[in-house]
């Protein structure tokens, strides 16, 4: 198959690099590896716990954030000066994710608003999501950045952070069947905007209803 052909093809050439490294090198690049491999089964446990909330429920809906951006209502709660909000590639403690980035404003918080409808035979919503403060940022002393979730104008998330790697969450939110929800993602500098390379890493809310009869 073409995707398998195209994975070998991505080995075989990492294969010839590495046989190119001297050891100090490759003593790097195995301790990466190792970093690597820990970082995935980090998510993949958090990917098992995205089991229903009961027996009978399954995942039938899903809302990609990222995907739904160019329909986002993005501002600044004082100013938009340095505000930047985007979707891309982003690094977090040497860990790349698809992620909506988020540099807050100068002063005050910036924000980007989804309006969602949620399926009226949806029982329970879960968001997954990651933070993170991409690679290179030189967070220190008393430049932190806020991460915050509002849904329907109520907090239901927030967190203060300095360090780069990547942190990941999965909340339990009401169900809001049938209803259109205003979800805000917002981040702030507070009172220091400077290397606030705020991310938010694959964010998706997670739609469970009744789970089909077997025929």
């Amino acid at each position: 198959m073409p995707n398998t052909d195209a994975r070998k093809e991505t080995i075989d050439a990492i294969v010839r690099r590495i046989s190119d490294l001297n050891d100090q090198s490759l003593t790097q690049l195995s301790q990466f590896v190792s970093y690597l491999k820990w970082q995935e089964e980090l998510w993949n446990s958090l990917l098992d716990d995205e089991v229903a909330p009961a027996p009978d429920q399954a995942l039938i809906w899903q809302y990609d954030f990222l995907e739904g951006l160019p329909a986002a209502r993005q501002q600044g709660t004082r100013t938009t000066k340095g505000m930047e909000i985007r979707a891309d590639q982003a690094s977090c403690g040497m860990v790349q994710q698809m992620a909506l980035w988020m540099h807050p404003p100068v002063i005050g918080s910036a924000v980007c608003e989804y309006s969602v409808r949620v399926p009226p035979q949806v029982d329970s919503l879960r968001l997954r999501f990651g933070v993170g403060i991409r690679d290179g940022a030189i967070m220190e002393g008393e430049n932190w950045c806020a991460f915050r979730i509002y849904v329907n104008g109520a907090r239901l998330w927030s967190l203060t952070k300095q360090s780069n790697k990547w942190e990941r969450f999965l909340l339990d939110m009401p169900s809001l069947a049938g209803q259109d929800i205003i979800l805000q993602f917002m981040t702030d500098g507070l009172g220091d905007a400077r290397w606030n390379w705020a991310v938010w890493a694959e964010p998706i809310l997670l739609g469970y209803g009744p789970r089909p009869e077997k025929s």
